[in-house]
């Protein structure tokens, strides 16, 4: 079971990197699909936060073992209040608090609200560097106006799973 969430986790990466290509690739303005570029985008960010939420119900099972379903962005929380000593909490922590990991969470959670001008596309020869997501809607003061995405999320994800890897979190042998 334990092993399971590792393969979870992978799985979560794969079809990130999947969405994060196509995503790109229709965004080319020789293609400009826009239906696709939303499609592949919002899977994308649900992939990427699927990682993080992999993690969590890895360390719930080697923690606190509440039901999967009770396991909530609070896990590291419930485990700083029951389990403080718990050997990588320092380190989930930190994470957890980073930048990147709530842009991930935050763009997810928003995925449904985007309206997107998908002209706002920087490419060269080797292909399409940034998507912006342009919020068209004046009223929704909870995104930003513009917001860039570019491939830095899928490989911050990557460094995650690989220092959790390092630090002996799941077990596995460097």
């Amino acid at each position: 079971m334990i092993n399971s969430y590792f393969k979870y986790i992978k799985t979560a990466l794969e079809g990130a990197k999947y969405h994060e290509e196509l995503a790109f690739l229709f965004a080319h303005p020789k293609r400009n699909e826009f239906n696709k570029i939303v499609f592949h985008l919002r899977a994308y960010f649900w992939e990427l936060w699927s990682v993080w939420d992999y993690v969590l119900q890895y360390v719930n099972v080697k923690t606190l073992k509440l039901d999967p379903y009770d396991v909530r962005r609070d896990l590291l929380k419930k485990i700083k209040a029951n389990m403080p000593y718990y050997q990588y909490l320092p380190l989930l922590e930190k994470i957890q608090n980073e930048d990147r990991l709530y842009r991930i969470m935050w763009l997810r959670d928003h995925a449904h609200k985007w309206q997107i001008n998908p002209y706002l596309v920087d490419y060269n020869d080797e292909g399409v560097q940034v998507i912006s997501l342009d919020n068209l809607n004046a009223k929704d003061k909870s995104l930003p106006r513009q917001i860039n995405i570019d491939k830095n999320d899928f490989l911050y994800m990557k460094k995650v799973v690989k220092t959790l890897i390092k630090s002996g979190l799941f077990g596995l042998n460097n």
